[in-house]
């Protein structure tokens, strides 16, 4: 995977969880648009300092790892998971929405790989069927 294919991912979950929100708001609740766009963007925050620790963790053979950057990312990722522990224990939200927030990252993740490797694999037979 690289960065764009990430990034992308991160912007099309943002949309599609305001999309998603705005039409929950109308048709449910205030709060379980709330809960919904919320924790979908808990999701991109999980996968930004899951992407930053590997990313600073796993480095070539040769470069120096970045200890510090490394223990910045972990103390994201672990108040990431604090954020969730209280959301779940106080119950500001329906449950459901959180089921159905983080589950908008694994479909926009799904949806855009697969466009991603078939548009790879289409420029790949191209350039077979040129040669």
């Amino acid at each position: 995977m690289d960065k764009s294919l990430l990034a992308r991912v991160r912007i099309w979950t943002i949309l599609i969880a305001l999309v998603s929100a705005l039409v929950a708001w109308f048709a449910i609740s205030f709060e379980f648009a709330a809960g919904l766009f919320l924790t979908a963007l808990w999701a991109v925050t999980g996968l930004m300092a899951l992407e930053g620790i590997l990313r600073s963790a796993v480095v070539p053979p040769g470069t120096p790892r970045n200890g510090f950057a490394i223990f910045l990312w972990v103390l994201l990722k672990i108040a990431v998971y604090g954020l969730a522990l209280w959301v779940l224990f106080s119950r500001p939200f329906p449950a459901i929405s959180h089921a159905v927030g983080f589950t908008l990252l694994m479909a926009t993740l799904v949806g855009v790989g697969a466009r991603s490797r078939s548009i790879e694999i289409r420029q790949t037979n191209r350039r077979d069927d040129d040669v």
